[in-house]
C-alpha cells in the first residue's frame, strides 16, 4: 500500500480522527489500477477514462474477517484474503477470478442464491470501441472458490456498466438487481426530457427481478414493466439503496453526471417504483459522482450526501469550469430537467417525504474532484462522519486548457497526426493530486474538516469501501487509486479518544434468509440511533455488512430492535459494549407497521395562482447577484365591504389583474364584482396595505408598484391609492402618486394626530443595482393628501415595520433590506426622526434582510425585533470581521455603475462574479486578463479593477447573513438571539406572530428561487413553526409540510388555525395547525 512518509509522521493529536497508511510491504496488498493511453482508448476516445476502480469488502468464507477485492480498468482485478491483524493474501488466480484486462468499473459482494455466501458481482465496460466484456458473475462455492455464472443467472449484460446495487424489492427474501450504466456523449444523450421514455441497449439501466423464490435460477429483466428509466440520458456514476419515506420497502437513489437528473426511485410495493426527485428533493448536485445514505443528526431519518466537483482552493475555482449560465440553466428548466448546482450536497431528512440541501450551510459543499463518499461514526463518538476520497489524474475542466482545445484544428491533420495529437493534448491536460477529506460530525449539524491532520495525503483515490477488518471495533478504509498503490487505512482514532462502541452481524433464517435492508434502532442513555443495512454506496464499491455503532462516553446499552424486511421485528437487550454480537432472526417473532413521522399541517390549494412574467434582469446588469423583477405576489386580509369578515386583496403581476376575494360566512372566498382591476395590468404590485386614510370608518388601500423592469420614473412603478366608497368598492385616487420600483410601504399615525401617515421604502434604482433610492415619509395632512417630511437613501429596503421601541408613546420606524443594517429611526416628535440603529447595538447587522416584524417575545414589557435573513445556507459566508463587500463605480468610465462583489472564499478574497461575466460588464478586462491562471490570482478590488479602495464611489457591506431575534431590553443595546438551526436553512421572507401571555407561536415561510445560477437557489425552507414560553425561550419547534420548492412571499391568517400562503409564481395554498 502507498503512502507519503512525511505526511504520515504529522502528529495524531491534532485530530479525534486519525488514519493511518498502512505499507504494502506489511499488508501484503499488492495492487495498483495502472492506466495507460492509448491511441484507441484515452479520455478524449473515453469520457470517463480516469473514473478508477472500485472496491468490495465482505467476509466470503465465514471467518470472522472480512476480505477485499479491487477492480482494474486496464489490468487484472485482485481478490485479497484476510488473514487477521491487518495481513492479507492474494487469492486472485487460485479463487477463480478470471486473470484478463478487460475494463472493471464497480463491484458488489451480496448473497445472490441465498446459501449463506458471499458472491462477487463486477461491472464491466463492453461493446465500446476496442472494449470487449460482459459483466460477471462469481458464485462462492465455499473453500475460497468462484465460479463465473453470469450467463447461467442472466445477469452477463454487455455495455457501459458502472454498478450494480442488489436489494429485495419486493420483500420475497431473495436479492433483485438494479443495474446502473452510464451514457456517453451522442445525439441520443442530449435534447428533451422526454427521450428518457426511450431505451437504449448500451447505456440505459436495467432492473432484474430474481426468481430464486420461484425455484429457477435466474433474473429476469423487468425494466420495461419497473417504473425505471433506461435512456441514453443517464450517465450513472453513483447508486446505493436505502427505504427513505420509511414504509417498509427498499428505494433506490441514482446519482447522474452532466445533465441528468439525479433519480430519486420510491418503490410502491407493487413491483414497480416511481421517480420522484422533484417532489422530493429542490436541486442535486450536477455533476454527481458518489452517494452514500445515513442518518447524520441523529433524528431517526436517513439522510442523502452526494458529491460533486467544487474546488475549495480559490485559484483552481477561478480557473475551473463550473456552474451554468443563467440563459443555459433556463434552456434546461424549458426542456424539463431539474435545478442542479456544481457542488455537493446534503440533504437533510425532514421526515415528511421532504428534504433541505444544507451542504452550503454545513460547509461540505465543496471538496474539489470527488469521488467516493462513505458516512459512518469514524471516532466512535455516536455521530456520523462523512469521508471523501478525492483527485483526479487529468483535470478536464480547466478553463485555460479548454480555450487551448477549442483552437485546435483537427481537420489539418490526417488520422495517424489526429491520433498523436489526441495524446500530445492529453499529456498536457493540467493533473492533480488532492487529499482525502473527512469531515468530522460534532453535532447539531456542524462538521469539521479533516486532511492532512487525520492521517490523509495528496492522491488519485477513487472507489472505496469500510470494515473493521482487524475487529477493534473501529472502521477502516481501503481505496482504490489510480498509477499508484492502493491504499488500507488503519483508524486510529481510539488511540487518540477512548468511546465506546458496540457492533452487530444480523444472520437471516430459513425463512427468510435476507438482510440486507434491514433496520437497527438502538436505545441507550435516553437516545435513540438507527442503521441500515446496506453495502452498495460510494462510488463504484460496496462495503461490510457488519453493523457499527460508536456510543461514546455511553457505558450501557438499554435495547436493540432489528426490522426484517418482511416487516417481523426482533428485540434484544442485555447486551455488552466494546464487541460485536450476531444475531440471529428468530422464527418466532410478530409483525409491527413501521411508524411514520406525524403530520402536524394539512395543506390544501387555494382558488389564485400567480403568473410571473418573463424579465431577465442579468441582461440588462451582468453582475447582479440576484433578480429584482419578480417580488410579488402580496396579499391584504382585511373587511372590505363592512360585513365583520376578513377579504382578500391579492396583487398581480405585469399582465395579470389584481383580485379582490370576499370572504363567506362559510369560510370561502368568492370573487367581488364590484372590483375587477383589469386596467392595472401594466402594473406589477410588490406591497400593498389596507387602512383608513380619511377617518371615514372604511377601509382604503394603498398598492405599491415596482418590478425593475424600465427606466426610472416609468408609469409602470406608480403607486396607486383606492378610496373605499363605503359600500366596499375602492375607486382609484386620481392624483398622481410616486413613481419608483418600490419595496416596502407600512403606515402608523407617528405624530399622535388620529390620522395615519405612511413610510414609503424603495428596491432599487433600476438599472444600477446597489444604488440606494429614496425613500420618504409621508404625513397625512388630515384631508386625504400627505407631505414628505423625510426622505433619505438608507439602502434598497425589501420590509419596514412602524413600532414604540423605546416606550415613549411615539411610533418609530425599523427598516430593512439588502446591504443594509435593520435600522432604527427614534421618532424625535415634531416630526424629526433620528437614526439610532448604532445606539441600538445593530450597526453590525448589514444583512439581506427580506422581512421585519415586532412582538414582546419575553414578555418584558418591549417590543422585539425579528429579522428575516438570507440565512446561513448561503453560498458566500459573512461576518463583520470577513463581510462580503460590494463595490459600486463607473470603473470602465461609460456613464453606468458598476456593482462589483467581493467575498471569502474559505480564507481568501475573491470576486463573485466569473470572469467571462466580468468581462461581458466591463469589456476592458479582457486585455488585462489574458488568461484565467491569471485572473485566479486576484484578491482584491484593486486588483482586479486597479483602483484603491479609498478612491471608490462607494462600498457596501454585509455582516450577518443569520435570521435572528433582537431582544428589547429596555436600554440601549438590542441582545443578539440567532433563530434556530432549522430557521437558517434558506431565507425567511415572512413571519406571522401568534401571541398570547403564556406563549408565542412564530410561523414563518421562505425560499428565494431569483438569485443568479452562481448563487443557487436558496430553497431549504419548507417553513416552521417556532413555539416560546413565556419567557422568551425556544420550547419546541415544528417543519411545515408544505410544497417543496417554492417561492413563497407572505402568510396571511384566515381563521384561527388557518393560514394562507402566497407563492411567487405558483399556486397559492393554505394550511391548517392541527394542534
Amino acid at each position: 500500500m502507498g503512502c507519503d512518509k512525511k505526511k504520515d509522521a504529522i502528529s495524531k493529536d491534532k485530530a479525534a480522527i486519525y488514519f493511518e497508511a498502512v505499507p504494502a510491504d506489511s499488508s501484503g496488498i499488492h495492487f495498483t489500477n495502472q492506466l495507460t493511453p492509448s491511441a484507441d482508448l484515452n479520455i478524449i476516445e473515453y469520457l470517463y477514462y480516469y473514473n478508477g476502480g472500485g472496491v468490495a469488502i465482505g467476509d466470503i468464507n465465514n471467518d470472522g474477517l472480512d476480505d477485499i477485492y479491487f477492480t482494474a480498468n486496464q489490468t487484472p482485478d485482485k481478490l485479497f484474503l484476510n488473514l487477521g491483524n491487518l495481513k492479507f493474501k492474494e487469492i486472485t488466480k487460485e479463487a477463480g477470478i478470471l486473470i484478463d484486462n478487460t475494463w472493471s468499473s464497480g463491484v458488489t459482494m451480496e448473497d445472490i442464491n441465498n446459501d449463506g455466501l458471499l458472491d462477487i458481482y463486477v461491472s464491466k465496460v463492453g461493446n465500446y470501441k476496442n472494449l470487449k466484456a460482459h459483466n460477471l458473475l462469481y458464485i462462492n462455492k465455499g473453500n475460497n472458490t468462484f465460479e463465473e455464472s453470469a450467463k447461467t443467472y442472466g445477469l452477463d449484460f454487455s455495455g457501459l456498466s458502472t454498478q450494480a446495487a442488489f436489494l429485495d424489492y419486493d420483500n420475497d427474501g431473495d436479492m433483485d438487481v438494479y443495474l446502473m450504466n452510464h451514457s456517453i456523449h451522442t445525439p441520443r444523450s442530449y435534447g428533451s426530457s422526454s427521450k428518457r421514455e426511450i431505451s437504449d441497449d448500451l447505456a440505459g439501466d436495467r432492473f432484474y427481478e430474481n426468481k430464486l423464490e420461484e425455484g429457477i435460477i435466474k433474473f429476469v429483466d423487468v425494466t420495461e414493466n419497473s417504473g425505471i428509466f433506461s435512456s441514453a440520458l443517464g450517465y450513472g456514476l453513483a447508486i446505493t439503496t436505502s427505504d427513505i419515506n420509511n414504509d417498509g420497502y427498499i428505494d433506490i437513489y441514482i446519482g447522474n453526471d452532466f445533465h441528468e437528473n439525479d433519480y430519486l426511485y420510491i418503490n410502491q410495493g407493487d413491483k414497480t417504483f416511481k421517480e420522484s426527485i422533484a417532489s422530493y428533493i429542490s436541486h442535486t448536485s450536477r455533476f454527481t459522482m458518489g452517494v452514500d445514505i445515513a442518518d447524520l443528526n441523529n433524528d431517526l431519518n436517513q439522510d442523502i450526501f452526494s458529491l460533486d466537483m467544487m474546488p475549495f482552493d480559490h485559484e483552481i475555482f477561478l480557473k475551473s469550469g463550473g456552474e451554468d449560465t443563467d440563459k443555459i440553466a433556463q434552456i434546461k428548466k424549458n426542456y424539463g430537467f431539474e435545478t442542479q448546482y456544481a457542488r455537493n450536497t446534503l440533504q437533510l431528512n425532514r421526515g415528511n417525504n421532504t428534504f433541505a440541501e444544507i451542504a452550503l450551510m454545513t460547509e461540505t459543499h465543496a471538496t474539489d474532484w470527488s469521488w467516493s463518499t462513505l458516512i459512518q461514526d469514524f471516532d466512535n463518538d455516536s455521530f456520523n462522519d462523512i469521508y471523501i476520497t478525492n483527485g483526479i489524474y487529468k483535470r478536464s475542466n480547466d478553463l485555460d486548457y479548454i480555450s487551448y482545445l477549442s483552437n485546435v484544428d483537427f481537420s489539418e491533420y490526417n488520422q495517424t497526426k489526429q491520433n498523436e495529437l489526441e495524446l500530445k493534448l492529453i499529456e498536457e491536460m493540467p493533473t492533480i493530486k488532492l487529499s482525502n477529506i473527512i469531515f468530522r460530525n460534532t453535532g447539531n449539524l456542524k462538521f469539521e474538516k479533516l486532511t492532512e491532520t487525520a492521517g490523509q495525503f495528496p492522491s488519485y483515490s477513487n472507489g472505496s469501501a469500510y470494515s473493521d477488518l482487524d475487529n477493534d471495533g473501529d472502521l477502516d478504509i481501503v481505496i482504490n487509486t489510480i498509477n499508484e498503490p492502493a491504499l488500507l487505512l488503519e483508524n486510529k482514532s481510539p488511540e487518540i479518544i477512548k468511546n465506546n462502541y458496540i457492533g452487530f452481524s444480523l444472520v437471516g433464517d430459513r425463512e427468510f434468509k435476507n438482510t440486507t435492508g434491514s433496520k437497527v434502532y438502538l436505545f441507550a442513555d435516553g437516545k435513540q440511533f438507527y442503521k441500515e443495512l446496506t453495502v452498495t454506496k460510494g462510488f463504484q464499491s460496496s462495503s461490510s455488512r457488519k453493523i457499527n455503532f460508536g456510543l461514546g462516553a455511553i457505558n450501557k446499552i438499554d435495547s436493540v430492535k432489528v426490522y426484517w424486511l418482511d416487516g417481523k421485528i426482533q428485540l434484544v437487550k442485555n447486551l455488552p459494549i466494546n464487541t460485536y454480537h450476531r444475531i440471529s432472526r428468530n422464527m418466532d417473532l410478530k409483525e409491527e407497521s413501521i411508524s411514520k413521522n406525524k403530520i402536524e399541517t394539512k395543506v390544501n390549494p387555494f382558488i389564485y395562482t400567480h403568473f410571473e412574467n418573463t424579465f431577465v434582469d442579468y441582461e440588462r446588469e451582468a453582475l447582479m447577484p440576484e433578480k429584482l423583477s419578480s417580488e410579488g405576489p402580496v396579499g391584504v386580509s382585511a373587511d372590505f365591504n363592512g360585513d365583520g369578515l376578513d377579504d382578500l386583496y391579492i396583487g398581480g403581476a405585469r399582465n395579470q389583474a389584481p383580485l379582490l376575494l370576499l370572504k363567506q360566512y362559510d369560510g370561502t372566498f368568492t370573487e367581488d364584482p364590484k372590483n375587477k382591476f383589469t386596467q392595472e395590468i401594466p402594473y406589477e404590485d410588490v406591497d400593498a396595505i389596507a387602512f383608513d386614510l380619511e377617518n371615514d370608518g372604511d377601509l382604503d388601500l394603498y398598492v405599491m408598484s415596482g418590478g425593475n423592469e424600465w427606466g426610472e420614473q416609468d408609469a409602470s412603478y406608480e403607486d396607486r391609492l383606492y378610496i373605499n366608497d363605503g359600500n366596499g368598492k375602492l375607486n382609484r385616487f386620481p392624483a398622481s402618486l410616486i413613481k419608483t420600483n418600490g419595496g416596502s410601504i407600512s403606515v402608523g399615525d407617528f405624530d399622535g394626530d388620529g390620522f395615519n401617515d405612511i413610510f414609503i421604502g424603495n428596491r432599487s434604482v433600476p438599472g444600477a443595482y446597489g444604488l440606494s433610492p429614496y425613500s420618504y415619509i409621508l404625513k397625512s395632512n388630515q384631508k386625504g393628501s400627505f407631505t414628505i417630511v423625510e426622505q433619505f437613501r438608507f439602502g434598497m429596503v425589501t420590509d419596514s415595520q412602524w413600532a414604540d421601541l423605546n416606550n415613549d408613546k411615539l411610533l418609530d420606524l425599523i427598516l430593512v433590506g439588502d446591504w443594509m443594517p435593520i435600522t432604527i429611526l427614534i421618532n424625535q416628535g415634531n416630526d424629526k426622526f433620528k437614526d439610532e440603529t448604532k445606539a441600538y447595538g445593530l450597526a453590525d447587522s448589514y444583512g439581506m434582510w427580506n422581512t421585519v416584524a415586532v412582538a414582546d417575545i419575553d414578555n418584558n414589557g418591549r417590543l422585539d425585533i425579528l429579522g428575516g435573513n438570507a440565512g446561513l445556507n448561503f453560498k458566500i459566508k459573512a461576518t463583520p470581521e470577513n463581510p462580503m463587500k460590494l463595490f459600486i463605480d463607473d470603473f470602465d468610465n461609460n456613464g453606468q455603475p458598476d456593482p462589483i462583489i467581493f467575498y471569502d472564499f474559505f480564507g481568501n478574497n475573491v470576486p463573485f462574479a466569473s470572469k467571462d461575466k466580468l468581462v461581458q460588464q466591463l469589456p476592458y478586462l479582457k486585455k488585462k486578463f489574458l488568461d484565467y491562471n491569471s485572473f485566479s490570482k486576484i484578491n482584491s478590488i484593486t486588483d482586479l479593477t486597479g483602483k484603491e479602495e479609498k478612491d471608490i464611489m462607494e462600498i457596501k457591506k454585509i455582516t450577518e447573513l443569520r435570521s435572528m431575534i433582537y431582544l428589547n431590553p429596555g436600554s440601549d443595546n438590542f441582545k443578539a438571539v440567532p433563530l434556530p438551526t432549522e430557521a437558517q436553512m434558506s431565507s425567511i421572507e415572512d413571519f406571522y406572530i401568534d401571541s398570547s401571555k403564556k406563549s408565542k407561536k412564530i410561523i414563518f415561510v421562505g425560499n428565494y428561487l431569483d438569485y443568479t445560477v452562481e448563487l443557487g437557489n436558496s430553497d431549504a425552507n419548507s417553513g416552521g413553526i417556532l413555539n416560546f414560553d413565556a419567557t422568551g425561550s425556544l420550547i419546541s419547534f415544528e417543519y411545515l409540510p408544505i410544497p417543496n420548492s417554492i417561492n413563497a412571499r407572505q402568510i396571511i391568517k384566515l381563521e384561527e388555525t388557518k393560514y394562507l400562503v402566497l407563492v411567487n409564481n405558483d399556486g397559492a395554498f393554505t394550511f391548517e395547525v392541527l394542534k
